[in-house]
């Protein structure tokens, strides 16, 4: 046998006693084995000759934590058992990283008077985080037990989760109180004050550093995760794998935008802490902040108790041919400063992983900024709340996962090459940016009184939102309130309505600016709260393109992986992908919200007064200037995520090893 095999165990033999299966089939591609049809053979801690022998790794190969590692505890102690627990931790990854932080973004923006531009902090920093360590994980990391590093990066999306509690637990919300059938008197008009109050700002670092150790944690996993999955499987399983991995973090994206929209719209911000049936408003109100927290209180407990199973698997899995063991002992000298620049300087120097490299960067580019405010585009173009949002989110990502595991399905199937996973990822990057152009399918602008609609008797809106209609309202100091007169325009308050009594809840009447608008009589001139409807159905016609563009966007994650770790050296695989992932966050996922956010906060029409002088966040859109800001945005980087897999191709056309998996420079 080329493996090491050992006798099956006696009967009697008690779950105390270590177990490990060391059998090996040389018959698999490169040399690695499957796992499915191994059966476990013995090993006891109470063998003493089997100690002293040289090649008896059976220490390194049993599942469990330290010296206890008990022969019932073996049957954990497989490759589809760490594909189940490693996919749940994506999954919990998704779920708080991705979907209930980028849903939060509004409810943060609204509680901490934050402008798109900042908030995109938020989840830039998580890839601020990724990058400070990543090389050095995937450098180090490769000489170590990868599963048990993965495992500690899911204790440190835990203290993230944690992190992010902070804030609500030393700050209370409260909003303005708007005035009453008895108190509502707009001949008086509003207190303005200029107080400094700079706590939004202090908050926004709390929720950085928390995210910055979401992306330290996760990086484990999409580096040496992915790796240690290749090193214990033949090509073509590691693929469908990797492909599982990334699918269980889009569907834990999904079920965290499904449940982030539940959340906010059910659940006020101060639920654990007043009364929420005396507060007075709900969740068409600006004023609302849904429970942004709940969702990371969740995460913190899923998260420690996933880590508990992934500390238990060996350095490599029982079976698994020993070279790999040898490489990384024989490669011990790369850890000193020299060998790391040389590596790094290799990897650079090579084109097809750099074309990759830049194209999945591009891509990324595209994704992390739509996606990080994904949830506050749909809400705002097409004036959704936040279930109907979440919902329809869940199903894109949902629909998307088609494409993830997609990819690595369509890699099996086909076996396909280097060429030829360069060539699906190409495709799909292409008809993505096709499927983007639906983005310019967006609602009409709000028809707000004095920005988009004249006044009656001030039809050049020379006086913006003033009008001698308003009086004897004075509304120098309103903040912003919308009102849908009956005349089917909004207004910037009751107050701009010139509207002087109060009906009921969110209702107001005797409204002399809607009345002459109408040519009717004062007393019929009404208005309720919020925007009018604009009976807009564009979101029919685009949410089709948008569920194709996330497929096909998601087609090329895996080849992009695969593609990877087949250009460089066995050795570096991990250092390879960590270097890759460097590239990633400094070129896409780090600007890619931050440029977005720049993107909607131009297209934004009225921004609250924030702290200290600062913009607050943005009341209210052009959904013109949205929809093709968000359509440039998509078509570019998408288009430029081609372009480079197309460069690949032509690469490796040149160096004319398509027939082989694998390409390693002399």
């Amino acid at each position: 046998s080329n493996g090491i095999e050992n006798k099956a165990f006696e009967s009697g033999v008690g779950c105390n006693d270590v177990t490990v299966e060391v059998k090996t089939d040389m018959n698999k591609k490169n040399g690695i084995p499957s796992h499915d049809n191994g059966t476990l053979s013995s090993y006891t801690s109470k063998s003493e000759n089997m100690k002293s022998d040289k090649d008896d790794i059976s220490e390194d190969l049993a599942w469990g934590y330290g010296p206890f590692k008990p022969r019932c505890f073996q049957v954990f102690n497989k490759m589809h058992f760490y594909i189940l627990f490693v996919s749940i931790m994506c999954f919990i990854e998704g779920f708080a990283v991705n979907g209930i932080a980028n849903s939060a973004i509004p409810s943060l923006e609204r509680q901490f008077k934050l402008p798109s531009t900042k908030s995109a902090l938020i989840p830039s920093s998580m890839d601020i985080g990724s990058l400070i360590v990543v090389l050095f994980v995937t450098f180090i990391g490769g000489r170590y037990n990868k599963a048990a590093i993965v495992a500690g990066g899911t204790v440190v999306m835990a203290l993230g989760s944690f992190v992010f509690l902070i804030p609500h637990f030393i700050d209370q919300y409260s909003y303005v109180e708007y005035a009453t059938e008895y108190t509502y008197n707009c001949s008086a008009g509003s207190s303005w004050s200029s107080e400094c109050d700079p706590v939004g700002e202090s908050y926004l670092a709390i929720f950085m550093i928390a995210n910055m150790l979401h992306g330290v944690g996760f990086t484990t996993m999409f580096t040496l995760g992915s790796a240690y999955i290749d090193d214990n499987e033949d090509n073509a399983k590691a693929a469908l794998h990797i492909g599982l991995t990334f699918s269980a973090s889009a569907i834990g994206t999904a079920v965290g935008f499904l449940s982030g929209g539940e959340i906010s719209q059910n659940y006020y911000v101060e639920f654990d802490r007043v009364d929420t049936s005396s507060i007075g408003i709900t969740y068409i109100d600006p004023r609302w902040v849904g429970a942004w927290w709940l969702g990371f209180a969740i995460s913190i407990v899923a998260f420690a108790i996933i880590a508990v199973p992934l500390f238990g698997f060996p350095k490599r899995l029982p079976g698994v041919d020993k070279r790999t063991v040898e490489k990384e002992g024989e490669n011990s000298f790369m850890s000193n400063v020299k060998k790391f620049f040389v590596v790094l300087i290799k990897q650079i120097k090579n084109p097809i992983f750099m074309m990759v490299t830049f194209a999945g960067a591009a891509n990324t580019l595209a994704v992390s900024g739509v996606g990080s405010f994904a949830y506050k585009f749909l809400m705002e173009q097409y004036n959704l709340d936040y279930k109907t949002a979440g919902y329809l989110l869940a199903g894109m990502i949902s629909i998307g996962v088609v494409g993830t595991f997609g990819g690595g399905v369509i890699i099996r199937i086909f076996n396909l090459e280097l060429r030829g996973m360069l060539r699906l990822a190409f495709v799909s990057c292409l008809i993505s940016s096709l499927m983007g152009i639906s983005f310019i399918a967006g609602c009409p602008d709000v028809k707000l009184a004095g920005l988009e609609v004249p006044y009656h008797t001030n039809p050049d809106m020379a006086n913006g939102y003033s009008d001698a209609c308003q009086k004897p309202c004075k509304c120098q100091y309103e903040t912003f309130t919308p009102v849908c007169g009956i005349d089917n325009v909004v207004y910037y308050s009751p107050c701009h309505a010139g509207c002087t009594d109060v009906a009921g809840m969110g209702v107001w009447g005797n409204c002399s600016c809607i009345a002459q608008n109408l040519n009717a009589s004062q007393a019929d001139a009404g208005a309720f709260y919020g925007r009018c409807d604009d009976n807009c159905d564009a979101l029919y016609y685009v949410a089709p393109c948008l569920f194709l563009a996330i497929i096909f966007v998601l087609i090329s994650t895996t080849p992009n992986s695969m593609c990877i770790m087949r250009v460089v050296d066995e050795d570096v695989k991990p250092f390879a992908l960590g270097v890759e992932w460097v590239f990633i966050r400094l070129l896409g996922t780090i600007p890619g919200p931050l440029l977005v956010g720049w993107v909607l906060d131009n297209a934004c029409l009225i921004f609250l007064d924030g702290t200290c002088g600062n913009k607050g966040n943005c009341l209210l859109y052009s959904h013109d200037d949205m929809a093709s800001g968000i359509l440039i945005w998509w078509l570019i980087v998408s288009l430029l995520s081609a372009l480079f897999y197309l460069f690949a191709i032509l690469f490796e056309t040149r160096t004319g090893k398509s027939d082989s998996f694998e390409i390693t420079s002399n």
